[in-house]
């Protein structure tokens, strides 16, 4: 994949790490939360493993990721904003990551993550952890695939 001249290419050990977000046209944008649309976005792969990093990525930073990604398909995502409700399904679907993993606060005000959310992750096939409900989530690559530890 090539990724825009200003966005970064680096590997780190055996880590490959690509930026590929935020959108530099990011704080210009009335529509959502700035801070959380600037959330750096990394493309990751190590050991033949393809992670999204989506940091807090909200839908005007997520169709930036769907043009700039178009037809990008990875093992595991790591869930934007905390599984808030405010997400672009096709986006997040079309990836068609086997894992996906929600970082989340146990009893958090927000009601993250959004049971709408996690339910169209699961109809789109991909496998939903949350740290919530599964505590730490170790995602590595297994015999048969990936496997998925966690601390509960």
């Amino acid at each position: 994949m090539s990724a825009p001249p200003y966005l970064a290419l680096r590997d780190v050990g055996q880590v490959r790490l690509e930026v590929v977000g935020p959108d530099p046209g990011a704080a210009d944008s009335a529509e959502g939360s700035v801070p959380n649309n600037a959330s750096l976005v990394l493309l990751a792969e190590v050991r033949g493993v393809r992670l999204l990093l989506t940091g807090d990525a909200e839908p005007p930073a997520q169709a930036f990721l769907a043009r700039t990604l178009a037809g990008l398909h990875v093992d595991v995502l790591k869930v934007p904003h905390h599984g808030s409700r405010y997400q672009d399904l096709d986006l997040l679907c079309g990836l068609a990551a086997d894992v996906a993993v929600v970082s989340v606060g146990a009893d958090n005000d927000y009601g993250h993550p959004s049971p709408g959310l996690v339910a169209a992750l699961d109809a789109c096939g991909t496998d939903v952890w949350r740290t919530d409900r599964d505590g730490e989530v170790v995602v590595a690559p297994g015999d048969d695939g990936l496997e998925v530890r966690t601390s509960r």
